[in-house]
């Protein structure tokens, strides 16, 4: 009888195995994948907290720097230190790791199908408050500024250099020399407080504080400042040739015709003119009466002025300059008086008895000079070049506003008035003129950014299932895999109590009183916990670590960041199975010690209740 009892436990045994092959993982499953501690324990266990600022983001910004993701003009490589360590300070490793926890607190249930809603909030107030904080007292105060403002003006005066055919008259600016007026224009020592009161302006904006912001940017005081920078880059030989012929050459078009005649049958043309006006006009000469347009321009910007009016007396140098006329013109009289027939003076004589006015006689006197012939005639030049020629040309010429706006270009002629209204008033941002702005969808991505940064981020089931999918049946394939998650939980207690009752059915059945039934459960139990726990180490070495490799990723087949990742991926990949597997023999060796304890416990029984039955006896 009591062999055929025995041979009954054998499909109990088996029915354990089974059991056992089912239990140990599903159970381990749940108190890995539906532990939220589990998540929590690995992401610390692969130090992913710290990783983010030791590795990952140093290794970003080199990609920035290498051009491999962003153009940006800032050169990285001088600031990576300064940058991760601000970075470190606004979002801390302590901080991101309290709200990462938190959310799979929160989260996790969810998934796990433990609750159907949840609601979630990250406050970001503080660190966009501590952003600010360190924007100003770590950046813009500490040594890195002045690393990103050299780059800033750098790249800003390769791109005023690369756009000088845009002027309207051709000029050779080396980039040095644009950036050196930068310097001095934007100096950092202006920039720093401008920046520092823009970020005072828009933090209550951004914390909810206030519903509008307005940015001011004071440049009155950088007027001066320019104007001597501009002269000192626009003092040269192209900008000599372009006043001359923006300013000199359409006076004389303005008021003489292409060819001026003369008496005496000599004439001047237009070039002429023009050219004798310019070689009285020299570099020095031309310099001054810019420095005296651009202290105009900046008295008109600074509000010191209504309008811009500057007089440039011509006088002197119209004087000059008839002078140089004069003598060409003498020497083309004198030319063509030598080109006259020789006579003699009766006949010269009577040929200037004869002469109508302003005329040259058909011959010359033989042994007469050009200058007595002048003496005989009456000839006097320089009083003809000064009526016909010096009467057209003003003593006084205005150079105003309007003759700027012309200068500056058509499409730019509001842009003075709004320099000049800028200056005068700062130059002002709001939060209109961010809104005008922005398309309608980023109108509403703001408005979600500041709703976040007031009440803090909020993610709750709706949004996540937004996320997930917007198929009805793809949702409900997720929440028919949420219940039966929640109910496999739920009801896992109840397969290990079925377990064990099948071991205590094999005790009854394998033993004969209670000792020996306690013998066969925990016998069973040992033997099945040690079976399972030199298989699942076997299988584990034999099999599963090829099969995991496998499935890893190289990170030499990546580059920068992507290696990173894919080397902390492949790390947490093996501390998960490594943990899951240990899990599962951890199990096996919890019930073999216990099951071996007790086995002890029971022999201890059988030698004690054995000894004091002798003494008994």
């Amino acid at each position: 009888m009591i062999w055929f009892r025995r041979i009954l436990t054998i499909p109990l045994i088996i029915i354990c195995v089974v059991l056992l092959i089912i239990l140990l993982p599903v159970s381990q499953v749940n108190d890995t994948a539906g532990n939220p501690g589990f998540y929590k324990d690995q992401l610390q266990k692969a130090d992913v907290y710290n990783f983010v600022y030791d590795e990952l983001l140093p290794t970003g910004l080199d990609e920035l720097e290498s051009g491999h993701l962003s153009d940006i003009p800032i050169d990285t490589a001088d600031i990576k230190q300064e940058i991760v360590s601000a970075t470190r300070k606004i979002l801390p490793p302590e901080w991101i790791q309290d709200r990462l926890e938190s959310a799979i607190d929160t989260i996790g249930p969810y998934f796990l199908g433990d609750t159907d809603r949840f609601t979630h909030t990250v406050p970001l107030i503080d660190r966009v408050e501590m952003a600010a904080k360190v924007i100003k007292e770590d950046i813009i105060q500490g040594d890195v500024f002045a690393d990103i403002y050299d780059d800033g003006m750098s790249e800003l005066a390769q791109e005023l250099h690369e756009n000088l055919d845009e002027l309207p008259f051709p000029i050779s600016l080396s980039k040095p020399d644009i950036e050196s007026s930068l310097k001095e224009v934007l100096a950092m020592e202006w920039i720093i407080p401008q920046l520092e009161a823009a970020i005072d302006s828009i933090m209550p904006y951004l914390t909810g504080d206030s519903d509008q912001f307005t940015v001011t940017l004071y440049t009155e005081d950088r007027i001066d400042i320019a104007a001597d920078a501009i002269i000192e880059l626009f003092a040269g030989q192209e900008t000599y040739d372009y006043l001359l012929d923006e300013l000199i050459t359409p006076i004389v078009d303005a008021n003489l015709e292409d060819i001026v005649n003369l008496p005496f049958g000599i004439n001047l043309t237009r070039e002429e003119i023009a050219s004798a006006i310019e070689e009285v006009l020299p570099l020095s000469w031309i310099k001054a009466r810019l420095n005296d347009i651009v202290d105009s321009a900046a008295a008109y910007l600074n509000g010191e002025a209504d309008n811009i009016e500057v007089a440039i007396d011509l006088g002197e140098r119209k004087a000059i300059a008839l002078d140089v006329l004069t003598e060409l013109a003498d020497q083309k009289l004198q030319a063509l008086f030598y080109s006259l027939p020789e006579c003699s003076m009766w006949e010269f004589t009577q040929a200037v008895l004869s002469l109508p006015p302003d005329t040259l006689p058909y011959c010359r006197p033989s042994g007469v000079s050009y200058q007595e012939a002048k003496d005989i005639l009456g000839l006097d030049i320089a009083g003809s070049i000064d009526r016909i020629i010096g009467d057209e040309i003003p003593d006084r010429w205005a150079f105003t506003d309007i003759d700027l706006r012309e200068l500056m270009g058509e499409g730019n002629e509001d842009l003075l008035d709004e320099a000049r209204q800028w200056v005068t008033e700062g130059w002002t941002y709001t939060d209109l003129d961010l809104l005008e702005e922005l398309e309608s969808n980023e109108e509403e991505t703001l408005d979600d950014i500041l709703s976040w940064i007031e009440g803090g981020y909020i993610l709750t089931e709706t949004d996540l299932r937004e996320a997930i999918s917007d198929s009805e049946e793809d949702l409900e394939s997720f929440d028919e895999v949420r219940h039966w998650t929640g109910t496999a939980r739920t009801w896992l207690w109840v397969a290990w109590l079925i377990f064990f009752l099948l071991l205590l059915f094999i005790g009854l059945l394998g033993g004969r009183n209670w000792r020996s039934r306690l013998v066969w459960i925990f016998v069973t139990l040992f033997i099945l916990s040690l079976t399972f726990y030199l298989t699942i180490g076997l299988t584990y070495s034999m099999l599963g670590d090829p099969k995991i490799d496998e499935i890893k990723l190289d990170p030499a087949e990546y580059e920068g960041v992507a290696a990173l990742v894919v080397e902390k991926g492949d790390e947490v990949i093996d501390n998960i199975f490594d943990d899951f597997v240990s899990g599962m023999k951890g199990k096996t060796l919890y019930m073999m010690v216990g099951s071996g304890v007790a086995l002890l416990g029971i022999t201890a029984w059988s030698i004690v209740g054995s000894r004091r039955g002798n003494r008994i006896d």
